[in-house]
C-alpha cells in the first residue's frame, strides 16, 4: 500500500523534495534540535487540533 502514495513521474520528486526541506526549514526555525521531535510535534498538534474541532478533547 505504501507504494501506491509514492510519487515518481515528471517534476514530482524534486516538488516533493522541495516541499519537505521547506518543512524541515521551518521546523528548525521553531527551535527544534530533531527532525523526530519536529514531525511528533507536528503530529501530535495536527490530531488534537481535529479533536478539539470535534469537540471530543
Amino acid at each position: 500500500m505504501s507504494q501506491l502514495r509514492r510519487v515518481r513521474t515528471g517534476a514530482a520528486p524534486q516538488n516533493m523534495a522541495l516541499l519537505r526541506d521547506l518543512a524541515i526549514g521551518l521546523l528548525a526555525g521553531l527551535g527544534f534540535a530533531s527532525i523526530p521531535a519536529a514531525y511528533q510535534w507536528v503530529g501530535y498538534d495536527c490530531f488534537a487540533l481535529q479533536l478539539n474541532l470535534l469537540g471530543i478533547a
